[in-house]
């Protein structure tokens, strides 16, 4: 069965490690269900936080949870 995801947004935060190295979260949100749904995930560079960018990982995020 097909999982159903509404109001997907994302939420990209660029951060330094302690010792200097940038990485981005994701704050991944989402409804499934009637249920609010959360996800972070952490990338080892920085992401800039662009309409383009967000559509993107949205997109990604999308097709991964479909393959779930």
């Amino acid at each position: 069965m097909a999982r159903i995801l509404t109001n997907v947004d994302v939420k990209i935060v660029n951060r330094t490690r302690a010792n200097g190295n940038p990485f981005a979260e994701l704050l991944h949100t989402w409804v499934e269900d009637g249920q609010q749904r959360n996800a972070l995930s952490r990338v080892p560079w920085p992401v800039d936080d662009t309409p383009h960018n967000r559509a993107f990982q949205i997109a990604a995020f999308k097709t991964r949870q479909a393959r779930a």
